[in-house]
């Protein structure tokens, strides 16, 4: 089972107009749908503004500058008046340059986010599923515990009317019966509740079935290579896209320590003289080459914290990843040892324990004992199962990819 991210693109949710859902398909029906991805479609319209933004300079400045008009003497009225109009804008070309790269590094931290997001949610979602599994397959076990409680009761009672066993044994088995059945109303409510959490990530409806197995499992192999894709993490590419968002924003400090040079171009008109002139200037603000150098010192700060985060991350992940592969590697010794050997030698005793209480050489204590001992080990196996696919599901969680089968 895959923890399939081919849902983070958008799905129909009539393609899933059906009532029984593999892992996958709830897979992607959560990351289509789930309510807390819906927030990532409208930041990446916010940031797609953003780089939008970035990139539009200052407007230029169109100036009308009226000289030697309505004076005394030599300049009264218009006669001896001087217009100038010119165009001015500042050269900022770098700037927003690294404006809009720092636009674009937000856009990338935005997007690794929500990778991150998704994939706990894929994560979440198929333990949902795996634990809805389980408790199906508890519920067969538990019915065939029922059904084997309700034939050991209808035998002891006949012979309890003949004469052969204890009233006791018939109450113990009424008793045992008893519980038998509250263990399958129990996990009745259990699976309606598992499912009602299931469809809840999707906010879908609650009357679907599942199809899957439990009984696949992951190689040895594909475990041992599992650290291998842990450095494609989306958490851990978060941490260097956040470095490299600092540094882009170092840049754009850097860019802007020193204030733009403003140029300005025009023509001049001299009434006096009926000629025009052609003029151009700049303007060279005055300020500290130094003046962002606070913030400068703060992102290169942040930027040595990411590092370490990330170092802290991957060192925790990577400890975590070898613990999970050894419980792995258990449950599949599990698996083996109860499949192979336990149940079948329990189930062979309980047959046995069952022929030799109807002819009276054993107790029904000891029968009763005999059963209990196989419905353990069978509900041991099934938990083996569902560990191993728990724990699978982490392991991919932590890798940020599929561990093949």
């Amino acid at each position: 089972m895959k923890l399939v991210l081919l849902g983070l693109v958008a799905v129909s949710s009539g393609a899933f107009a059906q009532t029984s859902l593999s892992l996958n398909d709830a897979i992607r029906l959560t990351l289509a749908q789930h309510p807390q991805l819906k927030k990532y479609a409208y930041q990446s319209e916010a940031v797609k503004g953003m780089v939008q933004q970035a990139g539009i300079s200052t407007p230029m400045n169109i100036n009308l500058d009226v000289e030697d008009v309505i004076g005394t003497g030599n300049y009264s009225g218009l006669s001896a008046m001087q217009t100038t109009l010119s165009i001015s804008w500042l050269l900022e070309d770098e700037i927003i340059k690294s404006r809009v790269k720092v636009a674009g590094e937000q856009a990338q931290t935005s997007e690794l986010a929500r990778q991150g997001e998704a994939l706990d949610l894929a994560a979440e979602t198929a333990g949902i599923f795996i634990t809805l599994l389980a408790q199906k397959e508890q519920l067969k076990l538990a019915k065939l515990a029922e059904a084997q409680a309700k034939k050991v009761l209808e035998n002891i009672t006949v012979r309890v009317k003949a004469g052969k066993s204890n009233l006791v044994d018939q109450l113990r088995a009424k008793a045992a019966l008893s519980q038998k059945a509250l263990v399958v109303e129990d996990l009745n409510h259990e699976i309606k509740a598992s499912r009602a959490r299931l469809v809840a990530q999707w906010q879908g409806d609650a009357n679907i079935q599942i199809n899957g197995s439990l009984q696949d499992i992951p190689s040895i192999e594909a475990l041992n290579a599992a650290d291998k894709k842990l450095k494609n993490h989306p958490r851990l590419k978060a941490f260097a896209a956040r470095q490299r968002l600092a540094q882009s924003e170092i840049s754009l400090a850097k860019a802007t320590e020193k204030p733009a040079w403003k140029i300005n171009t025009g023509f001049k008109r001299n009434e006096q003289l009926d000629d025009f002139a052609f003029t151009a200037g700049i303007s060279i603000p005055f300020g500290s080459e130094n003046r962002n150098q606070g913030k400068i010192l703060a992102l290169q700060a942040q930027q040595n914290e990411q590092q370490a985060q990330a170092d802290a991350w991957y060192q925790e992940t990577s400890t975590r990843l070898l613990l999970l592969t050894h419980k792995l590697k258990h449950n599949r010794h599990v698996i083996q040892g109860l499949g192979s050997e336990t149940i079948p030698t329990l189930e062979l005793a309980s047959v046995k324990a069952g022929q030799a209480y109807r002819t009276g050489s054993y107790s029904y204590t000891d029968w009763y004992a005999v059963q209990q001992e196989l419905l353990a080990a069978q509900t041991e196996l099934i938990t083996a199962y569902t560990n191993i696919h728990l724990n699978k599901i982490e392991l991919e969680r932590l890798t940020g990819a599929s561990i093949s089968h």
